[in-house]
């Protein structure tokens, strides 16, 4: 019987919720694993020394997520990301472009409600100077991307590893799988979020910022199929090596006043909301630090 742990880094606990929604399907799988570790379903306080299969959620924030995440690739034989946040950082590496001390002063000190803050530095964890995916700091065999990853796709991938096939993602794009109809023809005005559209038209043609062109499918398309824009929560696909800007350049090829002048910190909430931390551009930041 194969033995597997869960672990959450950086506090995240949500993607175990998904792994949770598996219900009586996750019945299916005593017979054939032992969960022998897992911060959400157990109360077992030590990191087991030798496990198959590891699942990993969260990025690296602090010292201590560091620690945890090389102990645990000490002990396992796959180690498998889930959720965005451990594949591609998620949305707290959007902290990066701000240095470290600036960004504890602002929670801290500088907060409307902080009177007489601290930044606290005794007996708790240091944070690193940048929120990083876990394969930025230890070998990662597999990823299950998403915010959160698709219950369907964890028990998937779960299931061929304990029968010892590979399991595969989709290489589709989200919109491989919308149905919205495609004109050909883009507004080149950008529309926020809270202006009505079109029922059943593309929403990139329509001027929303929906980047399913440059972000991994297997999720149906579910939210441009009710008519909210992809805001790219499963990363890219394997054919766009950094969704953000492979993004941006579609949206630049095909309506280009839609830009306007790019500001770094405002635009990466949008074109790498979930991928700054595993970004050409966050590594050339951390490449620039060094």
């Amino acid at each position: 019987m194969k033995r597997l742990m869960t672990v959450s880094l950086m506090s995240d606990a949500g993607c175990h919720v998904e792994l949770l929604n598996l219900h009586h399907r996750i019945l299916e799988l005593p017979g054939k694993v032992s969960l022998v570790y897992s911060q959400i379903l157990m109360d077992e306080k030590e990191l087991p020394r030798s496990v198959d299969i590891a699942l990993v959620e969260g990025a690296v924030r602090t010292d201590h997520d560091q620690e945890t995440l090389r102990k645990v690739r000490e002990a396992s034989g796959l180690v498998v990301a889930f959720g965005s946040c451990a594949c591609l950082g998620g949305v707290p590496s959007l902290i990066n472009p701000t240095p470290i001390q600036e960004a504890l002063k602002s929670v801290y000190l500088e907060t409307a409600s902080t009177v007489g803050g601290v930044i606290p530095y005794k007996d708790v964890p240091k944070p690193l100077e940048f929120v990083l995916p876990i394969s930025e700091v230890v070998k990662v065999d597999y990823m299950i991307p998403g915010c959160p990853p698709e219950s369907d796709e964890i028990f998937a991938t779960v299931t061929s590893l304990l029968e010892g096939e590979e399991p595969h993602l989709t290489e589709k794009h989200v919109c491989d799988e919308c149905d919205l109809e495609r004109r050909g023809v883009f507004e080149a005005r950008l529309k926020r979020v809270h202006e009505r559209p079109e029922p059943g038209r593309c929403l990139l043609e329509q001027g929303y910022l929906c980047l399913g062109p440059a972000t991994r499918g297997g999720c149906k398309a579910r939210c441009p199929g009710r008519m909210v824009p992809c805001d790219g929560c499963r990363g890219p696909s394997d054919t766009s090596w950094d969704q953000g800007l492979a993004m941006l350049d579609a949206v630049s090829a095909t309506a280009h006043e839609r830009i306007g002048t790019y500001e770094l910190r405002t635009h990466a909430g949008i074109f790498h909301r979930y991928t700054y931390g595993a970004s050409a551009l966050s590594r050339l930041q951390r490449r620039l630090k060094k």
